[in-house]
């Protein structure tokens, strides 16, 4: 996006020709290496570049072609590092001129994809952090406080039932908003340090996803290859696939051997280790969320139409089922808050099982998506629960719905609802947009687009 900072890939390299000593520094706006594929884009003394080929095991071919001039033929060997990172060695030479050539040397730094996405997740915690406050003062304050009122002033005449969803509903509205927009500016203070230069004061980097590479060989295009998946534990792989190296399988080792001790988080540090080996597992391929939601309009449609589907529904409550002032919603409208809430949470899952971090997360840490699943379900139950609170006081002749029907059309309907619909079909500041709609099983796989 223009202002922004640019996208600095994990990926440098430098070429020699061997004519004449000389060496020059190459550098990625992108480059991808998953599914077979090489792709990617850059620059160097020459001129912008483009990158095109093939990954077999360890092995690599591919094209540069300089824009509007010549191709450069690349062929390598990609091998682990101990500390972690990968390097890329081999030979160049002009596909029209085979006998001008030379090396290469292409490098991975983990630790600029730990500043990248430190700065990344820097920016969506500030995204949560805001919808969170918008929420506190224009929801849950006012909403609490009408709550509160009507509970006094009609405790006697109010049944059971009744009083137990008011004091249900004003406890998951609290729930929601106290510590969420304090935790996520503490994150964003701590990720800021995290990123460093790449998470310094300026323009902050895009969160918005559509990478033009990737957008290119996205999961919904490319072929599986799970009938090709081999163990983790196979030196050899099956035929395509790079070994491991004793470094990467002793890293392996050691991660899996703490799993026993994340019960409550899943192995995390497991999962972290896989997503440096775009090529294991290779069930899906590795894409960012926002890429996904992005780039496949099947996927956007679907996520965008069970958002919609959830308020229309909510918004339809007080005419459809006419919630009375005793005996409150009938069963029926639960059933159908039911219904639609569980599907929405499965649209979320659907969608998170394009991604290989999310399908990482569904075999290694699914307890990370039962927490958000919970605060998803919460986050709607809120929604639907507030809108049954003004009908029945309505109903019960109270003149305080009035009030909350003016904060609910306010604070929910026009400073959340609305605009984060508005904000997820224009594919803008996706990070927002899900928080708004409380897509909170999507707010946990964000990360920036591969590069």
């Amino acid at each position: 996006m223009p202002g922004h900072h640019p996208v600095q890939t994990s990926w440098s390299g430098w070429y020699e020709d061997e004519r004449v000593g000389t060496r020059d520094n190459m550098s990625f706006d992108t480059l991808i290496i998953n599914n077979r594929k090489v792709q990617g884009h850059g620059e160097d003394a020459v001129g912008k570049f483009s990158l095109e080929g093939k990954a077999e095991g360890g092995s690599m071919e591919f094209d540069k072609t300089y824009e509007g001039a010549h191709t450069v033929v690349y062929r390598g060997r990609l091998r682990d590092l101990p500390e972690g990172g990968q390097i890329i060695e081999g030979e160049w030479h002009l596909q029209s001129a085979p006998e001008v050539r030379g090396i290469f040397e292409l490098s991975r730094s983990l630790e600029m994809e730990r500043k990248r996405e430190a700065a990344f997740q820097m920016v969506v915690a500030r995204m949560k952090m805001i919808v969170g406050f918008i929420r506190f003062f224009l929801e849950d304050v006012g909403f609490s406080c009408v709550q509160l009122l009507y509970l006094f002033w009609h405790e006697e005449s109010m049944s059971p039932s009744t009083r137990n969803f008011t004091i249900l509903s004003l406890a998951a509205g609290l729930f929601l908003s106290i510590a969420g927009p304090i935790s996520e500016a503490l994150k964003s203070r701590r990720l800021m340090r995290a990123g460093g230069e790449l998470a310094s004061p300026g323009p902050p980097p895009s969160v918005d996803g559509g990478n033009p590479t990737r957008a290119a060989g996205n999961a919904y295009k490319h072929e599986r290859l799970a009938d090709e998946e081999t163990p983790l534990e196979e030196e050899g792989g099956a035929e395509g696939r790079k070994p491991l190296s004793g470094a990467y399988r002793e890293r392996l080792e050691k991660v899996e051997a703490i799993q026993q001790g994340e019960l409550l988080t899943g192995n995390l540090d497991y999962i972290d280790l896989l997503m440096e080996r775009p090529d294991r597992p290779a069930e899906v391929p590795d894409i960012a969320i926002t890429d996904i939601i992005v780039t496949s309009r099947g996927v956007h449609a679907v996520l965008l139409g069970s958002v919609v589907m959830h308020w229309l529904f909510v918004a339809s409550v007080p005419f459809v089922f006419s919630p009375s002032c005793h005996a409150g919603a009938p069963a029926k409208a639960h059933l159908g808050f039911m219904c639609i809430a569980f599907l929405c949470l499965f649209t979320q899952i659907w969608v998170a099982a394009f991604t290989k971090y999310g399908y990482l997360m569904l075999i290694h840490a699914p307890q990370q998506f039962g927490f958000s699943l919970l605060l998803s379900f919460l986050g709607n139950f809120d929604a639907y629960s507030d809108i049954i609170f003004v009908a029945m006081a309505r109903d019960c002749g109270s003149k305080l719905w009035m009030p909350a029907a003016a904060i609910y059309v306010v604070g929910v309907v026009c400073a959340q609802a609305l605009p984060g619909i508005a904000l997820l079909a224009a594919k803008h500041n996706i990070p927002a947009a899900l928080k708004l709609t409380e897509l909170n099983v999507l707010l946990v796989l964000l990360k920036p687009s591969v590069g």
